[in-house]
């Protein structure tokens, strides 16, 4: 393996950390020459891929859940039962972050199966979403973060659908090819459910609205931001030109 640089080790530990924390990070700096080492010290360090193929950013959806269960690669082999929700999420081109131990992935980047393809992950702060009908307009495509605080009680109700199987939709929703993702309800990053409901929660989706925090927004919990008031976080990152 080569040396890996500071700036790349850095990298690979926030996206580890918390999968939305990489969206703190520019596009240049995940997938730029600088750091063509990168999939390699990924790969060995942390079980996470640059996987090549099309996939689906779930950064900026909310979703709905279906009453059924879902199993989660949990750790040390282990699989984890969760309430699903499905998430409808733009298709972009390859290539982007997997968690291939994680998820519900087999340890490669192999599609799912035939019109399947994953939930991964790449820095965006413009993104179509279903609030705003996947309009393209640049403003209804602002990424804008949020915190839900503890006290809503939602912190065992929004989504990680990183490194999830999903389905491609047959038609393009206002002309965004989209897919359906399925994926658990309240599970942290190592495939455990959060510990309460009265966990906070930073989502990327809903642009600051306030109600979002209801509908089952993709994001994570943040347990150490409890008892802070509800807010708008802003752009994950300065805005790419």
């Amino acid at each position: 393996m080569k040396i890996a640089t500071l700036a790349t080790l850095s990298l690979v530990l926030a996206v580890t950390a918390i999968p939305s924390n990489a969206q703190f990070l520019p596009h240049e700096q995940l997938f730029g020459p600088q750091h063509q080492e990168q999939p390699q010290l990924i790969d060995i360090l942390f079980g996470l891929r640059l996987c090549p193929q099309e996939y689906a950013l779930c950064e900026a959806s909310i979703c709905t859940p279906t009453g059924r269960m879902i199993m989660v690669n949990g750790p040390h082999g282990t699989q984890n039962p969760f309430p699903e929700a499905a998430c409808v999420c733009p298709v972009l081109p390859g290539p982007a972050i997997a968690d291939v131990n994680g998820g519900n992935m087999h340890g490669d980047c192999v599609r799912p199966g035939p019109n399947q393809v994953w939930s991964l992950y790449t820095p965006r702060d413009r993104l179509p979403q279903e609030i705003n009908n996947w309009s393209k307009r640049p403003p209804n495509e602002a990424v804008l973060q949020q915190l839900c605080p503890d006290s809503l009680g939602v912190g065992q109700s929004f989504a990680n659908c990183f490194s999830f199987a999903c389905t491609l939709d047959e038609h393009p929703r206002n002309g965004v090819r989209t897919a359906t993702c399925f994926c658990p309800l309240g599970e942290k990053p190592d495939g455990t459910m959060v510990d309460s409901p009265n966990t906070a929660v930073v989502t990327p989706a809903g642009q600051c609205s306030g109600d979002v925090c209801f509908q089952h927004p993709v994001g994570a919990a943040a347990a150490n931001a409890n008892g802070d008031p509800g807010m708008c976080l802003g752009p994950p990152f300065p805005p790419s030109n």
